[in-house]
């Protein structure tokens, strides 16, 4: 069974309904310093969807912040499960270069523009 890690970008997509991955998925979603994170994440009656989410808020602001925390991510996953397959939610296409990098490496990386586009 693969591994899927959904990186999203919070500031660039504003709904996410992760209610569509299933178990092989786990998500980090990244909160710009100005956000905050989705209040269904904080209610007893919705947040056993979020078992599998991290919500990290970032502490700094400028161009590209939030970026540059996702761009270490997939550093950090690639050398420590090369197998994961990354998947960067995002319509900033910014992302594309580095994930087109990985790709010819021989990991498995690509951007979505919304949640339905991970589903078939």
């Amino acid at each position: 069974m693969t591994k899927r890690l959904l990186l999203v970008d919070l500031e660039k997509v504003h709904k996410i309904d992760l209610s569509l991955l299933d178990e092989t998925y786990r998500a980090i979603v990244y909160v710009g310093a100005k956000q905050n994170p989705p209040k269904a994440a904080s209610k007893k009656t919705t947040a056993h969807r979020f078992q599998l989410v991290d919500f990290q808020k970032i502490e700094g602001t400028g161009k590209n912040a939030l970026d540059f925390h996702i761009a270490f991510q997939l550093g950090r996953v690639i050398q420590t499960e090369p197998g994961t397959e990354c998947i960067v939610l995002s319509a900033d296409k910014g992302f594309d270069p580095l994930l087109a990098h990985l790709n010819k490496n021989g990991l498995a990386c690509r951007r979505v523009n919304a949640m339905a586009d991970l589903v078939p």
